[in-house]
């Protein structure tokens, strides 16, 4: 069931009681996180916070950590699976759940109130009741009566069953024939911070990363991102006008100014931050012979000497640092790139230089999939590097890891397309990164290769087709995952329901453990044979 008022109705519950919290690893899980956190801090409520990857591990975390719980809170995880059914938990617990990915599982819409969904996205087109669910124990006295009075009542009664069962079919798979994602967690945690009178600054950063992770990896289409944004800016243009110009320097705050959307280039050299740019590189070509030298036509039409664009953008000329924006709008139409600059939000502290959100979202990546670093101590690293005050070497670590794993995925891209390695296999384009390249350690988990699928993607822009990506898994397995044709305009994916299918018919042991759908696991051995049975499903 869907509840009415956040704060009444969610976080008020939960007030003097103690809470599970499961969150899964995912940029926008951990912003919420954060501001969840923070307001629990406030009002002394204590919780276990458990990150989960997947529904196995789902299942762990709670039956490890469930005793004396009855409100568990779950963030970007089991929206979409039927969690009594897989948690098999006692009457009493309660289930909030806070989760982006869509669509939203039909037993956790209809539950009698031990599952409650904390926001309803209005994309979601949810069957009614009575078309999905029937009383079967009804139907069957209601057959024997009809029995009593001839054959031609109960023959009626089953076609008008069969009609019945037909229709819930249909709805059904169009209900669930897509994943795709909702307005981000921490943007509806934000909602709540704002109810509760606690809408601080590092509520308004984590909800400001959260929404540019959404923007940069494509989770949302553009106008989407818009709206989702929208309630953002208020708060933040309020947090701006309740701020006396004397104290604005003292503390965190907020911002929203144009800014250049490429990665890490306050924290790198211009000409990596260019280079390194899925938004940008695929459209330089920076993969064939002649990117290089259309790279340094860029910098030269922006009026950037190279050996300032190759120096620290802290160490380059305060006129060139002034003049990025312009230069960079003004010479991007010549080399037909897309607009290089739009609004962002910026997180301004006192004696220090600007942070990105954009810049965030990859430092939590780096912290969240880092091949040196655990998982859950990389999850704990990414909540501190959120952090608006205090410590900043969690965000320092962050910066390093992202750009390792940025180096690593241009390096995959550059050889899958310098090569020609994306393969036809006839409704979808395929790339895989092979087991023993220097980059198949950093491009294990579906964060970084997702990053690396849209670059190819978007190199292929002229004829988009569906992609997959696969990279060698641990254990012998691979990881696949899938791309919508034009996932930058309408992400909307069906590779989801196509894998489950797939994985029915090639007899692969395929593992639909992930929280998104449209990403799965399976033996090295049999990815070829599921690949065959996928084209044969799609063609």
């Amino acid at each position: 069931m869907f509840i009415e008022d956040i704060r009444n109705d969610f976080y008020n519950v939960l007030l003097g009681n103690r809470v599970l919290l499961l969150v899964h690893y995912d940029v926008d899980a951990v912003c919420a996180c954060k501001i969840l956190q923070d307001l629990f801090k406030c009002d002394n409520i204590s919780y276990t916070l458990v990150p989960v990857g997947g529904i196995s591990e789902l299942k762990s975390a709670y039956d490890e950590n469930n005793e004396e719980v009855k409100y568990v809170v779950l963030v970007n995880c089991g929206g979409t699976v039927d969690l009594v059914d897989i948690l098999q938990p006692e009457e009493h617990v309660v289930f909030f759940v806070l989760d982006s990915h869509k669509p939203t599982d039909i037993c956790n819409v209809y539950s009698d109130g031990q599952v409650r969904l904390v926001y309803k996205d209005e994309e979601e087109n949810i069957p009614n009741f009575d078309d999905i669910f029937r009383d079967d124990e009804e139907d069957e006295n209601s057959e024997e009566s009809e029995a009593r009075h001839g054959l031609e009542a109960v023959v009626e009664r089953r076609r008008a069953r069969k009609a019945w069962e037909e229709r819930r079919h249909t709805l059904m798979f169009n209900y669930t024939q897509f994943s795709y994602h909702g307005k981000p967690s921490a943007c509806v945690a934000l909602e709540l911070a704002a109810r509760a009178s606690r809408c601080t600054a590092a509520a308004l950063w984590a909800a400001a990363v959260a929404t540019a992770a959404h923007a940069a990896l494509h989770c949302r289409s553009p106008a989407r991102c818009l709206l989702d944004a929208e309630p953002l800016h208020r708060y933040v243009a309020a947090a701006q006008r309740n701020t006396p110009d004397d104290d604005a320097h003292q503390g965190a705050r907020v911002v929203v100014q144009k800014d250049a959307w490429l990665p890490l280039y306050r924290w790198w050299s211009l000409e990596a931050a260019i280079s390194h740019a899925a938004a940008l590189a695929p459209h330089l070509r920076l993969h064939a012979r002649s990117g290089a030298a259309r790279l340094r036509q860029l910098l030269a039409d922006m009026g950037f000497p190279l050996q300032q664009a190759r120096q620290a953008y802290g160490a380059m000329d305060v006129e060139l640092r002034r003049a990025l924006l312009p230069a960079l709008e003004a010479a991007a139409p010549r080399l037909r790139l897309p607009a290089p600059t739009r609004a962002a939000f910026l997180l301004r502290r006192a004696h220090a230089p600007a942070l990105a959100a954009l810049d965030a979202v990859y430092a939590l990546m780096g912290l969240i999939e880092n091949e040196e670093t655990p998982r859950a101590e990389g999850f704990q690293q990414a909540l501190g590097a959120l952090a608006t005050d205090g410590e900043l070497e969690p965000l320092r670590r962050g910066v390093a890891a992202a750009r390792r794993s940025l180096e690593a995925v241009a390096r995959a891209v550059h050889g899958t397309l310098a090569a020609r390695a994306v393969m036809l296999a006839g409704p979808f384009n395929y790339f895989i990164v092979q087991e023993g390249s220097p980059e198949a350690a950093a491009l294990r988990g579906p964060l970084w290769l997702a990053e690396a699928a849209r670059w190819v993607g978007a190199a292929h822009a002229h004829a988009p087709r569906p992609l997959l990506a696969s990279a060698p898994a641990p254990h012998g397995r691979c990881l696949l995952l899938g791309l919508p044709p034009r996932f930058d305009q309408e992400p909307r994916n069906l590779f989801g329901a196509a894998f489950e299918q797939a994985a029915a018919k090639s007899g692969a042991s395929v593992s639909l453990d992930f929280v998104d759908s449209s990403i799965i696991s399976l033996p090295t051995s049999q990815r070829a044979q599921f690949l065959d049975a996928l084209t044969a499903l799609l063609a």
